[in-house]
């Protein structure tokens, strides 16, 4: 019985310092609160990810980011044809592509099971993606 505690309190002790290291920059000087929220969300994969809206069909193969905006990192791909999990939308960083100009971004689970942001415009739908107004990040 001894053992078993000392076990679970490593395996606690573990999954706190795995936690503080996604969350752990939420207190850094010079963070920005919406990216450091948006890093710990992105962060996740299943089964502990954001809550799921639905599924979106990507129309045309887009890219795949951590942030809202063509700078930031490439977590790989949406493939054209394929529904994939979406949770919310947000303002973004404007994208001018096929004849439109849109500043929405989907959260949506890519193929691995990473969550991480999208261009609406690559999305079949309206603006949002026929998310609501209130699937708003």
């Amino acid at each position: 019985m001894r053992t078993l505690q000392s076990v679970t309190v490593v395996g606690l002790t573990t999954g706190a310092l795995a936690l503080t290291g996604v969350l752990g920059t939420a207190g850094a000087a010079g963070a920005a609160p919406a990216r450091t929220a948006d890093t710990a969300r992105a962060a996740f994969s299943d089964p502990t990810g954001p809550p799921i809206y639905g599924s979106r069909k990507v129309w045309k193969t887009v890219n795949h980011r951590l942030y809202a905006d063509g700078d930031s990192r490439l977590l790989g791909k949406l493939y054209a044809g394929v529904y994939y999990s979406v949770s919310c939308w947000k303002y973004g960083e404007s994208v001018t592509a096929e004849g439109t100009t849109n500043n929405v971004w989907i959260l949506a689970r890519n193929g691995s099971g990473v969550w991480g942001y999208s261009s609406a415009i690559y999305f079949s739908g309206d603006k949002y993606a026929n998310l609501p107004s209130t699937a708003k990040c």
